[in-house]
Formats: C-alpha cells, structure tokens, sequence
C-alpha cells in the first residue's frame, strides 16, 4: 500500500514537471505581460501620435534661417531614427548637405557623423565607412571628437555581431571596436550618456556585474523623462547585464525587460530589440499566444523600419522561432506520449492499491475473528483463575485442618514440618503456580519466546529447561508485558528478593542486541 502511494506522488510530481519551464518573475511581472499586450493592441493610437509629432515638425520647415532648418532636419531625422530608416536617412542627409553648403565646418562634421551612425545602425556599413572617412580628423575637438569615436565604435560593434560577416573578420572588427571605445572613454565626460553606457558595457564584460549595475544606476538617475526611448534603452541594458552577461535571468531582470518594451511600444518604435527577447523568454515559457502576438508585432514593426541590417537578422531569428516551433511541438507529443504513460502506470498503481485495500480489510476481518477468539479464551482464562483459586482455598482449609489437628494431638514437630518454608509443600505449590501462569501465558502470546530471542544478542537467547516453560528472566518480562513493571511486586509474586529480581533485568538488559526502548515498545506491542 505504502510503495503504491509513494509511485502514484511520483507519476503526479512528473506530471506536474512536464508543464514546462517557469519564467523568473516577482510581484508585478504578470502585469507588466498584461500591460505590454495592452499597449500592442493600442499601437494604432501611437503611431498616429508619432505622425502627429513628425507631421508638426515638417510644418516647420524651411526655418528662418538656415541654422533652423538644418536643426529642423536633424529634430526630424532623429523622430524617424526608430520609426522609418528610409525617412530618418533622408532627412539627414539633407541635413548634411545643407550644412555643408553653409560653409561652417563644425556643423557640417556634426550631421556627417551623425549621418555615419545611422547608416552604420540600418546595416549600410560601406557607406557608414565612407562617410565618416570623410570627417577631417584634425577639425575634431569636444563633443565632435566624443561623437566621432562612438560613431567608429558603433560601426565596428554592428560588425562584428553581423551574422553574415565572417568570423575571422569579425575578431578583427572587435579589436577596432575596442580601440575606438576606449579612445571615447578616454576623452568623454564621465557623466555623458556615451560615457556611462560605455563602461557600464566594458564592466558587465569583464564579469564586475556589479559595477557595471552602478553605471547603469547612475545613467537612469540622469534621464529626467522616464518614458523617452533613452530609458527604455537604459533598462533594456539592465536586463543585458543580467541574462547576456552573468547568464542570470532574475525575477527584476524580467521587469526590466517588459517595461522597457512598453515604453518602446509608446513611443511607436518599431526597432524594438527588446521585443525580440520578450517573446522568446515567453515562447521558453510555453506561453505560446502571448508569444505569437508579440512577434507578430516585431516582424510587421521590421517591415515598416525598413532596416536592411534589422530585416537579415529578422530574417534569421523568422528561421529560429519557426525551429523552436516544431520542436516545441515534438516536445509536446513525447510529453502527451510520457504523460499517457504515466496516467496508464498509475491506473495499474491505484489497481495494486485496491487490492492492497481489500487484502488490509481481510486482514481486519480476520483480526476482528481474532478478537472474537481471544475475548473467548480471556473468558475460559477467568473460569481456570476461578478454579485455581477454589482449589487453593480448598488446599488451604485442608492444611489448616491438618496443622490443626496435629496441634490438637499435641504432634508440635508433625506441626513445625508442615509449616516449614522450605518443605516440599511449598516448593510443590510454587511451582505449580508457575507451571499454571507460564501455560496460560504462552497460550495467549504464543510468539513471545521467539520475538524476544530475535531481540537479543545471538549467543545469549535464552532456552528454557525441559522442566519448564518460561525462565524466570522471560517470567518477569511476561509479568512486565502484563503491566507489571515494579520490582517490589515482581518479587513478591515470584517468591523471591528484590535484588535478584534487579539482577535478572541487568543480565536481560545487557544481551540486548537493540535499543532498550527499541526492546520496550516491542514487548508492550506484542
């Protein structure tokens, strides 16, 4: 009955193991899910205000004066950076090119840079080269220079995490990202926004996760608006430190997550890197709806951005969700054939535990019987006592009767021999008594021999003479089974002294082979 309980814990523990792999979450990670489908399914009301956005900035155009227009170019370029790439390059270059038809150097290096970094960003890394080639090196200085190195950095960084670039090339491109990054860190501000996210990077590399989580801490504590896409980035960073560095996805590492993607959702971005890990923690999690409407959102948002670099890697990651499908779908159909399995091992396991059930309730019926039988031996047991009794006081009027008449006759030494306590009288009754007790006794706990012997050590069972039943040892444990447990009545209804009754419990007491209490509550369960 016990193993088939202990199989049937097992099949349920198995059964609940295979609903699949829990996502790490806290207290408002279920919501922040619900709130970032919510915003999904608003994100008609978004793009609109984005449009409404970049539509008030076009009404601006041309500006009072050509500095107006370049800046309301770049204002423009910047709205359509995460929205439309097509758009967000054709307005920087015009940007560019004004400012170059301007004449003022400074300007024009801005938008080229600025230029460089998009191109790099939307996966044109020839152009991006060749544009920022073209900067004069020798006219960089302050926030140029700043601007300049993240721009190389950037270029070399797409690079070298391009699939389609190969791998002999892409160590190559590492060592230039990491000189150019360097170069940044050396002469950016340490309170910039470049500066703070380039060392937050460099820690989190180097495995100081810690360090790398202070950055990031210092950097959100900067950016006053709290639903811009710069923060959204931030906690998107937050995340990465966590599961693409340490390889430790928590709980926090999670909300970070789905409230960066909210907030990108807001802001009608459609170059959404944080959707991508969204819906591949959920699609982990077998959360396949959710995971489907977010992905769905990430491919059409693809298209729209017009990214090249975005629409290859997309392209790729199409290949690898629809991969984890069919496996996720073979994981499915061996987890139905297992859980068949188990549900058909527990059947034949709550089978085994009915029979077991039916064989405990013979076996009451029969104790039950066995009751009946002993409560009818306990009730013969009584007349016997009775009988024994009877016999003793007719013993006891006809030695009264002898003693007295011997008394009588004046037969003083007939009388003395007669009362004597070592005479043969005596020793003759005692060892009736005992004869009587040790008969019954065996016959209402007919094991009891043979459980104590298994009890004690091999060489010291006790075998009782031919002349007897029970030794005196297994006397005194059959008056302690009966309730007996004082050494003073145990002596008294054995005939002998309180010593020797110690005595005997010391000797069974060390050939014990277990416990005493073990001893104990074996004899009192017999």
């Amino acid at each position: 009955m016990k193993k088939a309980i202990v199989f049937i814990a097992l099949g349920l523990l198995v059964l609940s193991c295979n609903k699949g792999n829990h996502l790490p979450h806290t207290d408002r990670t279920k919501d922040l899910v619900a709130e970032l489908l919510s915003v999904l399914d608003s994100m008609d009301v978004y793009a609109a205000k984005k449009e409404a956005e970049i539509e008030a900035l076009k009404k601006c155009l041309p500006g009072k004066t050509v500095d107006d227009c370049i800046d309301l170019y770049y204002d423009i370029a910047m709205s359509f950076s995460n929205n439309s790439a097509d758009s967000a390059l054709v307005y920087m270059e015009k940007a560019a090119q004004l400012a170059q038809e301007s004449g003022r150097d400074s300007l024009s290096i801005k938008t080229q840079i600025l230029l460089a970094t998009l191109l790099s960003n939307y996966g044109y890394y020839i152009e991006a080269n060749e544009t920022i080639s073209s900067v004069p090196r020798e006219k960089l200085a302050g926030n140029l220079l700043d601007n300049y190195y993240h721009s190389r950095a950037l270029l070399y960084q797409n690079l070298y995490t391009d699939f389609n670039v190969p791998e002999s090339f892409g160590k190559i491109y590492r060592e230039k990202f990491n000189i150019y990054r360097d170069s940044l860190m050396m002469v950016a501000d340490t309170m910039s926004i470049l500066y703070l996210r380039s060392i937050e990077r460099k820690e989190a590399r180097a495995g100081n996760y810690d360090e790398a989580r202070r950055y990031n801490d210092i950097r959100r504590s900067i950016i006053e608006d709290k639903h811009s896409a710069a923060y959204a980035t931030c906690l998107y960073d937050r995340f990465a430190i966590a599961y693409l560095y340490e390889r430790k996805l928590t709980g926090d590492a999670v909300d970070n997550l789905l409230e960066s993607a909210i907030i990108e959702v807001e802001n009608s971005n459609q170059d959404i890197a944080s959707l991508l890990r969204v819906e591949s923690l959920l699609h982990g999690n077998s959360e396949i709806e959710a995971a489907k409407k977010i992905s769905d959102y990430y491919f059409s948002s693809l298209q729209r951005f017009g990214s090249k670099k975005r629409v290859v890697d997309g392209v790729d990651q199409t290949i690898k969700i629809n991969d984890s499908n069919t496996k996720l779908i073979q994981k499915r159909n061996r987890e139905l054939w297992i859980s068949l399995t188990i549900i058909s091992l527990l059947l034949l396991f709550i089978i085994y535990a009915l029979l077991q059930i039916n064989h405990s309730r013979l076996k009451i019926i029969s104790l039950k019987n066995n009751l009946e039988r002993s409560d009818k031996i306990s009730k013969s047991y009584i007349g016997v006592a009775f009988q024994l009794y009877s016999s003793y006081i007719k013993r006891l009027d006809i030695f009264r009767t002898k003693i007295n008449s011997s008394l009588r006759k004046g037969y003083t030494e007939q009388a003395l021999e007669l009362t004597c306590p070592s005479g043969e009288i005596a020793s003759e009754e005692r060892r009736e008594l005992f004869n009587n007790f040790d008969r019954a006794f065996v016959d209402i706990f007919p094991d009891f021999i043979e459980v104590v012997n298994t009890c004690l050590k091999p060489e010291q069972i006790i075998v009782p003479k031919r002349t007897e039943i029970l030794s005196n040892e297994l006397r005194i444990l059959a008056l302690i089974k009966l309730g007996i447990k004082d050494n003073t009545e145990i002596a008294g209804m054995l005939h002998c002294s309180v010593k020797t009754v110690q005595n005997l419990r010391s000797i069974l007491k060390a050939r014990l082979a277990i416990p005493e209490e073990e001893f104990n509550s074996i004899i009192s369960l017999l």
